[in-house]
């Protein structure tokens, strides 16, 4: 499910999150993760998961700003490979509807 989105708890360690964001780029290609802006323990928490996947040069990691709708969001892709296509962003790789619907693009 590339589209599901995680949102980040305190109470859950930064190891944890950090294996869960890299479980789900090999799965799906794309780990989402948000917390709401105000809440200062949760968006410093998603912050120090950022540190930790920006280091990685196998990854790209977009986000860790706030937006006017108060959320903070963090995206995790595999470094120069294809992204798939996810909340009506650009589709790569396979059609992902056979039939040529709506969804693929090609229709």
């Amino acid at each position: 499910m590339p589209g599901t989105v995680i949102t980040i708890s305190p109470r859950v360690p930064v190891a944890k999150l950090e294996q869960i964001a890299r479980g789900r780029v090999r799965r799906d290609g794309v780990a989402v993760f948000a917390a709401v802006t105000a809440d200062g323990r949760q968006r410093s928490h998603l912050l120090r998961l950022r540190a930790r996947l920006v280091a990685d040069p196998a990854l790209e990691v977009y986000g860790g700003t706030g937006r006017p709708d108060g959320i903070t969001n963090l995206t995790v892709f595999a470094a120069g490979g294809p992204r798939p296509g996810w909340f009506g962003g650009a589709k790569t790789g396979e059609v992902e509807d056979p039939d040529g619907d709506y969804w693929s693009g090609t229709g």
